[in-house]
């Protein structure tokens, strides 16, 4: 573990304690190894304070050097071990969140026993953030649907539909089908992504403007919030599958559907372990 391994975990936790923890280090390793670091270059790096570690300003782009460092430290590892005949390395993996419950797990555990030396980081989030992650390198890989990696490198995963949610004894709930239309007028929540992807394609489709009461950016609380009878939501079936929640779900007359996939950058090459990792997703669908 490097000075950069340290800093760069502080930098994201705001804690020396949370960091010690996370990696297995003392906190006086943590802290010494930041101290030492910053005498090297000269300035410090962080705000030592109760609320924890704030970098300090003017020092994001360090941060950003920093980062750049340490992931060309991961490549050149990779790359000297798929010389040597070695399988290692760290994905940092982004995903959606009915991938992570539903998929991942399952891919994850056949991978790590064909490669136990490769190891992962996982982010859930939404669609925006993590095509954001993924371009300022933050990120090697995301699970996320085809619609929202239009312009990145991707390998199909399969196809989700997109389903109405609705309180149990909502009126549309009689209805064993339901055509988009019927959303008209309906109080509507929207999940993470807003309406710039798939649900928001099907109202621009409609030429329908829906009525939103509430904005909420993880899909089990949309899924509660509707339970409550605060409104209808439109969410993947991958999400839906087993839900501890007293809803109704319905699919459309016209099924829509999604394709999901997993993308990585267009101009940040591939490491050996992120190649290794595609191929066997791509012998898995």
């Amino acid at each position: 573990m490097s000075k950069i391994d340290f800093i760069l975990d502080v930098y994201e936790t705001h804690s020396i304690s949370k960091t010690a923890t996370r990696l297995n280090y003392t906190q006086s390793a943590v802290s010494q190894a930041i101290s030492n670091y910053e005498k090297e270059i000269g300035i410090a790096l962080f705000k030592r304070s109760k609320a924890g570690m704030t970098p300090l300003p003017g020092t994001e782009k360090i941060f950003e050097e920093l980062k750049n460092i340490q992931s060309s430290r991961a490549h050149i590892e990779q790359f000297a071990a798929k010389i040597s005949g070695l399988e290692v390395g760290l994905i940092r993996i982004g995903t959606i969140q009915s991938i992570a419950y539903h998929w991942l797990p399952g891919i994850l555990k056949k991978f790590t026993a064909l490669y136990p030396k490769i190891t992962f980081q996982l982010y859930v989030s939404s669609f925006q953030e993590l095509n954001y992650k993924l371009q300022e390198g933050e990120l090697d890989c995301i699970f996320t649907s085809e619609y929202a990696a239009q312009d990145l490198p991707n390998t199909t995963l399969g196809e989700d539909e997109l389903m109405l949610v609705m309180p149990k004894h909502h009126p549309l709930s009689k209805k064993l089908m339901i055509s988009f239309s019927d959303v008209m007028g309906q109080d509507f929540i929207m999940s993470a992504d807003d309406t710039d992807y798939e649900t928001g394609e099907l109202f621009r489709m409609y030429r329908m403007e829906p009525n939103v009461q509430f904005y909420i950016n993880e899909d089990y609380t949309v899924i509660k919030m509707v339970e409550q009878g605060f409104g209808i939501a439109i969410l993947p079936n991958l999400l839906l599958y087993n839900i501890p929640f007293d809803v109704c779900v319905r699919s459309f007359t016209e099924h829509y559907k999604r394709k999901l996939v997993v993308a990585r950058s267009s101009t940040v090459e591939a490491s050996p372990a992120l190649e290794r990792f595609i191929t066997f997703i791509s012998t898995q669908h």
